[in-house]
């Protein structure tokens, strides 16, 4: 499995939202955040509702955690697109009914929402899969040989991101996460995805005009072939972005040496997003740390971490964000998912890669970086 088939796994976050619709104590701290920070914020600050393990104790705790601990939840659509009811506009399968509404329900009215529907597959190669009664159901008759310039699809997208949008009320948009994955992956296809950009962006912001509209990048290693490639490629695509959303996990998709230390992170690791996103305003759309060591067998991955060191990236990272004046943090989890990889996600190893970012650990202990993270949200934002 390639490791780029990540996203694959987090679709299951819809089918455990079915399970019910309707703070740990303090760990250790073993040292002070690196950056003291400024008395005020530019960007707004929060998670995604990922759950720990599959139960409705789950779902309660954390979003309650959300509320508690952030200003924005951004949910993330990851399952595919009910492609021909969307199109036909038509109702939804129940299960997908019962996630949205399990997701509305829960988020807390005083939270702002930032929602991302995938266009993209999994994989970032291609067109998204189809959504019903599960998530990622392989593409049926035309819709196996439709691609983002197919007006039917087109069609489609608009239709199902417009009924979203119109029931999350969202004040950012995500219709291409990633879509620099696109370049390295298949670049004839993003020639043609640059078809549907457009179309979808123009429609979408005629409708909701004061709505923010983006994409965003996955950053590599500063000055590596492949982010050489994404810069020198992006621009198409960021004329159809009000805001340009970064993706950033660099203790494992950057190849610098002892990558679970973040003290050895390049110097321009985040602000290299000023080398292409032509002045317009800057998304941490998501991003993490592990909390601790981690090794995946699988992928000859190892790197030695800890509290302290996912403690200093936050701190390096909101410092940054904040001088690059970010209109939002998003940190993926908020708490370790031990019980949810070995129970449900069957010690996937792609899975593996996330399962320890949390801000509270596996034993619902938060961790020395959530005190900074806190600490950050009592900041105004400016």
């Amino acid at each position: 499995m390639k490791l780029l088939n990540f996203r694959a796994v987090l679709s299951l976050l819809s089918l455990l939202c079915l399970i019910g619709c309707g703070g740990g104590s303090s760990g250790s701290q073993s040292s002070q955040p690196v950056v003291n920070p400024p008395a005020t914020r530019s960007f707004s600050m929060g998670f995604t509702p990922w759950l720990y393990e599959a139960s409705v104790t789950a779902q309660d705790l954390t979003y309650t955690r959300l509320a508690a601990h952030g200003d924005i939840v951004k949910h993330h659509l990851l399952g595919g697109v009910p492609w021909q009811q969307a199109l036909d506009q038509t109702p939804y399968h129940p299960n997908l009914e019962a996630e949205v509404q399990n997701r509305i329900a829960r988020t807390s009215s005083s939270t702002d929402v930032f929602l991302a529907i995938d266009s993209l597959n999994s994989e970032r190669s291609g067109l998204a899969l189809d959504r019903g009664e599960f998530d990622n159901m392989p593409l049926q008759g035309e819709w196996a040989t439709r691609s983002w310039s197919s007006p039917e699809v087109i069609d489609a997208y608009i239709n199902y991101a417009s009924n979203m949008i119109d029931r999350f009320q969202p004040r950012y948009f995500e219709y291409g996460t990633e879509i620099s994955e696109l370049i390295l992956n298949d670049f004839s296809s993003y020639t043609e995805y640059l078809i549907f950009a457009e179309t979808v962006y123009g429609r979408l912001k005629a409708t909701y005009p004061d709505l923010n509209i983006m994409v965003s990048v996955a950053l590599k290693t500063p000055g590596s072939s492949e982010m050489q490639l994404i810069e020198d490629n992006i621009a198409a695509v960021l004329e159809f972005s009000d805001v340009v959303g970064l993706s950033v996990y660099p203790y494992v998709f950057f190849s610098h040496g002892d990558r679970g230390n973040p003290e050895n992170l390049p110097a321009n690791w985040l602000t290299q997003a000023n080398e292409f996103s032509a002045g317009k305003p800057i998304a941490i759309s998501e991003t993490g740390w592990i909390g601790e060591s981690l090794e995946i067998t699988d992928f000859n991955y190892s790197a030695e971490s800890n509290e302290s060191y996912q403690n200093n990236y936050l701190s390096m990272l909101l410092a940054d964000a904040n001088n690059l004046n970010a209109s939002i943090v998003i940190w993926w989890a908020t708490t370790d998912y031990d019980t949810l990889w070995v129970d449900t996600l069957a010690q996937d190893p792609i899975a593996k890669i996330w399962k320890d970012i949390g801000l509270y650990d596996e034993n619902q202990l938060s961790r020395l970086a959530l005190g900074t993270w806190d600490d950050w949200l009592a900041r105004e934002v400016d």
